[in-house]
């Protein structure tokens, strides 16, 4: 008996004996944590009846520290760190992007100043001039989310003569329905459905327009938007009808110039300066700070959108106006924001440095037993909606006998829950998309501990 491979997984009183998960008893309940301990060790048990060779923990006190971290996530008290190897760096289901511990702390020291707190107005107009004085704007109104911004913009509009290239009416990346806001707002449509010619939308236009809306690419998914002039070009050929142009950034909108100009993105500033009289950006996306909404511009096209009447029940609550400044003094100071930014530090990473983390891991990976062969290759990713691509490098992993129905659950089915690429039986990790401490995450999930790997391609060792 003593030899089954089910013996060796340890039994649940004997984990709730260990420091995190006795801690965490009297936080929640005894039951709460037993039952947490007991659906945690159901993949070990499954690999051991499997009869693996080893289990993926390293000690007994690791594996109760995981399982703490995973009770907690389980029922809300915090939030376990997703791994993200999609090569998308935003998306429909995570649109607002990764933001910075540094945020976070900040943030949070800022919520519980007194001052602040009996200040909430003069602290909201005091980001709001800021961001004037970041963009060269008139006037901003920071609101909670994307889906705000444009139902406020769709009712200011309302009734007037407002017009939009019918290309770009189709529900957004981040799944608002722009054709409904638009359509009940009474916006007309012009143009073609499948391409942007600017000169003739100009020419379509009626000569007593009020409004143009016109949406970025990065608005939408790639499929489509690569007929998309560029914004700044389609400002300077639409500004020249004399109606206020309205313009959605999309993901981008507040990097440095730098920043946009690399990837072919147009900002917020450039925007204003080439005629726009209104700009609407994000908060999350590529400044890398809370996911609410910003509309920049003239002052009487920004007042159009405070006076719509619900429009104070939409403001940014303080917690993510907090967030928020943080971010911007980030980007305002110009100092390491490609380190203290973590979307930021996803897309300018090289591909030097790609290069060698694709090898380390093959190298690293190659010694697990449910992997049969792990490949380095170069690639290209979508990584931003509208089709917007980055050189990457994946790790292909190719599951062993052993590993062929495992090898995905086990990915998935702990703490730093992995998101990865299928391509067949194959699991396809996009490092363009994986911050360097994933790396380790996934080697130690991967790689028992009794595994050893001589080397790493540093002058290292590891076990």
């Amino acid at each position: 008996m003593s030899d089954s491979p089910v013996n060796r997984i340890p039994s649940i009183s004997q984990l709730m004996e260990l420091r995190p998960l006795k801690d965490l008893a009297h936080k929640v309940s005894s039951s709460t944590v037993a039952e947490g301990v007991k659906a945690y060790l159901q993949p070990y048990q499954k690999m051991a009846m499997e009869a693996a060779p080893t289990l993926p923990y390293a000690s007994l006190q690791s594996l109760a520290s995981e399982i703490s971290d995973w009770i907690l996530g389980q029922r809300g008290l915090s939030r376990p760190e997703v791994i993200n190897a999609t090569g998308q760096v935003l998306g429909a289901d995570f649109p607002a992007g990764p933001i910075a511990e540094e945020i976070l702390v900040q943030a949070h020291a800022r919520r519980h100043d007194y001052r602040q707190a009996t200040a909430q107005e003069n602290y909201r107009q005091a980001i709001e001039q800021l961001l004037c004085e970041m963009t060269g704007a008139e006037a901003a109104l920071i609101v909670s989310d994307r889906q705000a911004a444009f139902y406020l913009i769709s009712q200011a509009l309302s009734g007037q003569k407002t017009f939009v290239s019918r290309s770009q009416m189709s529900s957004t990346f981040d799944q608002i329905a722009m054709p409904k806001l638009l359509v009940e707002a009474g916006v007309q449509e012009v143009g073609s459905s499948n391409q942007i010619d600017l000169a003739a939308l100009a020419g379509e236009i009626e000569a007593d327009a009020e409004h143009l809306l016109w949406l970025d690419k990065t608005n939408f998914v790639a499929s489509g938007s690569d007929v998309f002039p560029p914004t700044l070009e389609a400002i300077k050929t639409l500004k020249a009808s004399g109606a206020s142009l309205w313009v959605a950034l999309g993901v981008a909108g507040l990097l440095p110039e730098a920043i946009h100009e690399e990837l072919g993105l147009c900002s917020a500033k450039q925007a204003l300066s080439a005629g726009a009289d209104a700009v609407l950006v994000g908060g999350g996306f590529l400044l890398g700070g809370p996911g609410c909404a910003i509309v920049l511009g003239k002052a009487d096209c920004v007042s159009k959108l405070s006076e719509v009447p619900i429009a104070r029940y939409l403001q940014t609550p303080p917690a993510s106006l907090a967030e928020l400044e943080v971010a911007l003094r980030i980007h305002q100071s110009g100092e390491r924001v490609d380190d203290r930014i973590p979307v930021m530090s996803l897309l300018s990473t090289s591909e030097e440095n790609l290069d060698l983390r694709a090898t380390r891991l093959v190298e690293q990976l190659s010694v697990s037993p449910w992997i049969a062969e792990a490949e380095a290759s170069s690639a290209e990713a979508f990584v931003l909606p509208g089709g917007i691509k980055l050189p990457t490098r994946h790790v292909t992993l190719k599951p062993s006998p052993e590993g062929a129905e495992t090898l995905q659950a086990h990915l998935a089915g702990f703490p730093s829950v992995a998101c990865w690429s299928q391509n067949g039986e194959e699991i396809v990790l996009d490092l363009r998309t994986l911050f360097p401490r994933n790396d380790a995450q996934l080697v130690s999930k991967l790689v028992p501990e009794n595994n050893t790997y001589e080397g790493d391609g540093m002058g290292n060792t590891e076990k």
